[in-house]
């Protein structure tokens, strides 16, 4: 049985457009990059810090820190894409950007989140990931006592760094004052 031309080239033309609009990102993808681009004062790797569902990474950084299993099923909704800021700047701009724009957004930080709305939403749809994962540093300021905590630390990473932070202290002598019989 041979089949027409006018069908093979139909089908060709629709296999052809059907893969290249799913590599593509949707407006709201390319709304959003292009917002951060004009809004935002540090350069954005967007390689490294953008993840839309047609990317190898999405699915693993969406579960990453997933601590609800009932959350990872593939019924549940997924973001229209999720961004990983590099920079506290960028976390800014990507609030007024999503605002800008009229996209909902979820902010998701140090993996505490067991009831899964940093990663899930099911009445704002279509929504977006902020995940602040990249922005985890620490510093502890034992002298001062102090700490300054990014929002993408984890509870492992903060007493892994005051417990390094101690260890130091403890070489040192510690003086400390007293007023009528106690320290102060």
């Amino acid at each position: 049985m041979m089949l027409s031309n006018s069908w093979i080239f139909s089908f060709f033309l629709f296999s052809l457009l059907s893969s290249s609009c799913a590599q593509r990102p949707s407006s709201k993808q390319s709304s959003f990059v292009q917002c951060l681009s004009s809004h935002s004062n540090v350069s954005i790797p967007f390689s490294t810090t953008f993840f839309a569902p047609n990317s190898s990474a999405f699915t693993t950084i969406l579960n990453s820190t997933a601590q609800n299993l009932r959350y990872v099923v593939p019924s549940m909704p997924k973001p229209e894409f999720i961004f990983t800021p590099t920079h506290d700047s960028q976390v800014q701009t990507a609030v007024i950007c999503s605002k800008q724009l009229g996209i909902h957004l979820r902010v998701r930080s140090g993996g505490h989140d067991y009831e899964g709305v940093s990663y899930v939403s099911q009445i704002e749809t279509p929504f977006i990931v902020v995940d602040l994962a990249k922005l985890r540093s620490v510093n502890v300021d034992i002298q001062a006592n102090s700490a300054w905590i990014q929002a993408g630390a984890t509870v492992v990473k903060f007493t892994t760094e005051l417990q390094r932070k101690a260890k130091l202290m403890a070489s040192q002598p510690v003086f400390a004052q007293f007023r009528r019989g106690r320290a102060i």
